[in-house]
């Protein structure tokens, strides 16, 4: 794995330059949005006897019989009832149209950084032949997978097989070759305002990102919202309910992501409530704007798109922005005293896991951390020091849990839904480190790392190897191998052997 990473560059398996994210157990992946065909909400699957296990069924869309893989059963991740947030994401694989089932899809990113990392085994219970490295956006690392490692050979020829089961079954015929289907279908990404759906092309979007802080800007024009920063970059922010007198629905306007579009030289963020999908659309299937619009409206309008249940309207927003008021927007953000970070000195820096516990954040390198994982069974084991929860079962793999509260004297707590354990290895015992929540994998420069401080907040002094000051806050670096002493470190590894010989012969 390690050789076959570094010789590639992450243009290479990216080639576009843009990644669709999407989330499993709360962990990003990515995929080369140029290998997206559309991504759209969970709609009915019909089940093939005898298929694979990971295979959910087959869905018609368009007429093309298309079978869908369900990403944790793949994975081997535990199985999840869909959500609202579940998606499948169309993928082009040599064996054809393929969908992925998946938790949420989150944003589609532009690469900076083409440098590609390993994977660590962070990623709890997905093997590394489905992940292709690591690449950096913004603070994040996200998992590139590796799309070919989906369908193995043998399971490849199985796909005429799926395609024929389905085809007696419910739907009928194939009312179109994958080239029909293709056939000038042009990406949109579809969104919600209030109550109404509209779509961009995604040739006009650079990325999708979560909403960051707004900052007000004086004399803007009313719909313009103020101005955001991404990655050193500042744009306006337009809030298009305003420009097309959208009302709110009940509950009030949740606006939750950000759709970036190129605006001649500069970039302008859209706020929206809800990215919805992104669908491929062919000319004929886009209804002309109604001839009781105006002809302003009528310009900025490219279609009508109807689908099961609601009416997309197919928009383009640079032409929506007045003449007037686009040099104001193109201005937005000059003399911010923000400089561009392409140009900025870089420095050594250390990657870090970023975690916490009761008030303050603490940091691994991490090339410490094998994996994350939630918090799931723990057995309590007798006579085991304070500090130890007991022993899980990872995949066969019987370790100690210490839970760092304890250990640094805070009170102890129930874990909840963002409790996790590091799994680590102190003094050749793989173990596993219950924190509060894990914030982040980031690069963090040498030099802001500093001595200690003579206290903190919590006991944990004696374990703190620096500290990181950073803009936001400090992280303290823990000195791993301090953790425990040798004493303690031979009553793991004595808890570690004798539980393992108890699940061998069967004993509680």
């Amino acid at each position: 794995m390690a050789d076959t990473t570094q010789a590639l560059l992450a243009g290479e398996l990216v080639p576009s330059g843009q990644l669709v994210t999407f989330t499993l157990d709360g962990v990003e992946f990515g995929l080369d949005i140029d290998r997206v065909q559309e991504i759209t909400h969970r709609s009915d699957v019909t089940p093939v006897p005898g298929s694979p296990s990971f295979i959910l069924g087959v869905i018609n869309l368009r007429g093309l019989i298309i079978p869908v893989i369900d990403s944790r059963v793949r994975f081997h991740l535990a199985p999840q009832e869909p959500t609202s947030k579940t998606r499948i994401i169309v993928l082009r694989l040599a064996s054809g149209p393929t969908g992925l089932q998946v938790d949420s899809v989150a944003e589609v990113v532009r690469l900076e950084d083409h440098a590609l990392r390993e994977t660590p085994p962070l990623v709890a219970g997905i093997r590394a032949e489905y992940l292709a490295g690591m690449v950096t956006v913004g603070n994040r690392l996200i998992t590139l997978i590796h799309l070919e490692k989906l369908l193995d050979s043998s399971e490849l020829s199985r796909r005429a097989e799926l395609e024929e089961l389905s085809m007696e079954g419910s739907f009928g015929g194939n009312e179109g070759t994958e080239e029909e289907i293709e056939a000038d279908g042009r990406p949109f990404v579809t969104f919600r305002l209030g109550t109404e759906s509209f779509g961009i092309a995604l040739q006009q979007v650079e990325e999708i990102v979560e909403l960051p802080t707004v900052t007000k800007v004086p004399d803007a024009p009313d719909y313009v919202l103020g101005v955001i920063c991404l990655r050193d970059q500042v744009m306006p922010l337009i809030d298009l309910s305003e420009i097309l007198s959208i009302e709110q629905g009940e509950g009030g306007r949740r606006r939750d992501m950000v759709v970036l579009l190129s605006f001649g030289s500069a970039r302008i963020g859209v706020v929206v409530d809800e990215i919805q999908e992104i669908l491929r659309v062919q000319d004929d299937q886009m209804l002309p704007p109604p001839q009781t619009l105006s002809e302003a409206e009528r310009e900025h309008l490219e279609g009508i798109l109807l689908l099961p249940g609601r009416m997309v309207s197919l928009i383009n927003v640079l032409k929506i922005i007045t003449g007037d008021d686009q040099e104001k927007i193109a201005a937005m953000g000059q003399g911010l005293g923000l400089g561009d970070a392409r140009t900025q000195e870089t420095h050594p820096s250390l990657e870090l896991v970023a975690f916490r516990l009761g008030p303050e954040s603490y940091g691994l390198r991490l090339h410490e951390v094998r994996e994350i994982i939630m918090v799931g069974q723990i057995t309590p084991v007798p006579r085991a020091p304070h500090f130890v929860d007991g022993v899980l079962n990872l995949r066969g793999e019987v370790m100690p849990v210490v839970d760092l509260r304890t250990r640094f004297g805070l009170e102890r707590v129930e874990a909840t839904s963002i409790s996790r354990i590091l799994i680590t290895s102190i003094g050749g015992v793989f173990t596993g480190l219950v924190v509060d929540a894990v914030d982040e994998v980031r690069p963090v420069e040498l030099h802001r790392f500093g001595p200690p401080p003579s206290v903190t907040a919590v006991g944990a002094n004696r374990y703190i190897e620096k500290v990181a000051r950073l803009d936001n806050g400090m992280i303290f670096l823990l000195e791993l191998q301090q953790l425990l002493t040798d004493a303690e470190t031979e009553q793991l590894q004595g808890l570690q052997g004798r539980r393992t010989t108890a699940n061998r012969t069967g004993e509680p």
